[in-house]
């Protein structure tokens, strides 16, 4: 049966919205903001997240007598199925009353489901160049690469501790420019060559390891 969200997505006049693809699944994700849209990309490349929903649900409460819905934004599956309730929150509304009753609110529910309520911020999402990094390994890193020639870059390295992306290139002198980016880019969004993706642009200059 196919997953529907909890809240009708409608269309808006201000602000910004569409469809992330979330590759582990194939699936498109909805996103009403570029925060969500980034975080989206951010569950994609954990390793630990297997699913990810859109308002996965409708929770609703009382407050001085009258009834409220509060449709959080994300819905996780771990792999070892833990779920996650997540809301994502610019830092500058963070504090705002009413989003912290909505915090407590989410995290009783969760109380009662089993599952764990979080929120994120640019904090967590946007750490320096972590999302620049994971546009451009999401973009050339998710091409259809032949096994042969991923194991070929792998191992050019494996018998080093570390070394720079220029120097495994040189290393690689046989394969096409363009192949070899998109190989080893796809290596490291795979996480199995690790870079500093927070603190540096990927570039020739960018340690592996």
């Amino acid at each position: 049966m196919a997953y529907k969200p909890a809240r009708q997505i409608k269309a808006k006049h201000k602000g910004y919205r569409g469809k992330e693809p979330f590759l582990k699944t194939g699936e498109m994700i909805d996103w009403e903001s570029f925060l969500e849209r980034n975080f989206i990309r951010l569950a994609d490349f954990d390793p630990i997240v297997q699913e990810l929903y859109h308002q996965p649900v409708c929770i609703r409460y009382m407050l001085n007598g009258r009834k409220y819905k509060y449709y959080p934004d994300f819905k996780m599956v771990l792999e070892n199925n833990k779920v996650l309730i997540i809301e994502v929150k610019p830092e500058r509304f963070f504090n705002k009353p009413s989003n912290i009753l909505k915090y407590e609110v989410g995290r009783r529910y969760c109380e009662e489901m089993g599952w764990n309520y979080r929120v994120f911020t640019e904090t967590q999402i946007n750490p320096k160049y972590l999302q620049h990094n994971l546009s451009l390994l999401r973009h050339l890193g998710t091409q259809d690469i032949e096994d042969e020639i991923l194991d070929h870059i792998m191992e050019q390295i494996a018998n080093r501790k570390e070394m720079h992306l220029f120097e495994l290139r040189d290393a690689c002198e046989d394969l096409k420019e363009e192949t070899f980016y998109a190989a080893a880019y796809q290596l490291i969004y795979l996480q199995e060559i690790r870079t500093d993706l927070i603190n540096f642009k990927i570039s020739d200059d960018s340690l592996l390891q």
